[in-house]
């Protein structure tokens, strides 16, 4: 990050409005999103496509603003861990094309390194804002607030299936009302109905908005009310 930017960062940090907080997070969350998709679906080259499926979920509650910096930095690095692999991937292509197999696998190679900082940084991103969300809620609870769509479905399946183990008898999941996500429905209901279908779960509105409730030995239910009150932002 860069001086004027660290700059800005600590003038926002010192203003001690829960808003902005909640504020911060949703702008971060949209760059991010818009981010995400060049980080997971980058070009083809020659070797074929990098990109795992995975979608932005983003969110906003209550926390410090410097632990949300902390986030977005890690989000930012691996940005540009996945820029860095575009431009080896294109330059490998390129080198290919005119014949040069031995610098089209160098550049190649450069890229899958790049690759893998992005997913190390991705995942510090994800276990860091987990466990920032999740540790003053109660075991029958989850946020998923921060993460994209492949990595709190990993999360969610820990969980739930911790919670099949202790005969925990419902589980809420906090995912948001999307106020700041593109196509989350189509991300999301997939999502869940993954863990519906693995685990034989009934899924239900929660009692707040971007809540689900989900229950445990109820037999499979319907997500048909999943895009109108609950998805992940």
């Amino acid at each position: 990050m860069g001086n004027s930017e660290s700059r800005q960062s600590k003038k926002h940090h010192s203003n001690p409005s829960g808003d902005w907080q909640k504020q911060h997070v949703g702008i971060v969350t949209d760059l991010v999103q818009q981010q995400v998709e060049n980080q997971l679906h980058p070009q083809q080259h020659h070797n074929g496509s990098h990109s795992p499926s995975e979608g932005p979920a983003g969110g906003s509650q209550e926390g410090g603003g410097g632990d949300y910096l902390e986030y977005t930095r890690l989000r930012q690095l691996a940005h540009q861990e996945a820029e860095a692999r575009g431009r080896c991937y294109d330059s490998s292509k390129e080198a290919y094309s005119q014949g040069n197999g031995a610098k089209a696998k160098q550049l190649s190679n450069q890229g899958h390194e790049h690759d893998r900082k992005m997913k190390q940084y991705n995942q510090q991103a994800a276990d860091y804002i987990f466990e920032m969300k999740n540790r003053n809620l109660p075991p029958d609870e989850i946020d998923l607030h921060g993460l994209f769509v492949q990595e709190a479905l990993k999360k969610a399946d820990l969980v739930i299936a911790g919670c099949i183990r202790d005969k925990r008898d419902h589980l809420t999941i906090i995912v948001g009302k999307g106020n700041h996500s593109v196509n989350h429905v189509a991300k999301l209901k997939p999502a869940i109905q993954q863990l519906v279908d693995k685990y034989n779960l009934r899924c239900s509105p929660g009692r707040n908005p971007g809540c689900i409730y989900v229950e445990f030995g109820k037999g499979k239910g319907t997500l048909d009310w999943l895009g109108s009150n609950c998805v992940i932002s």
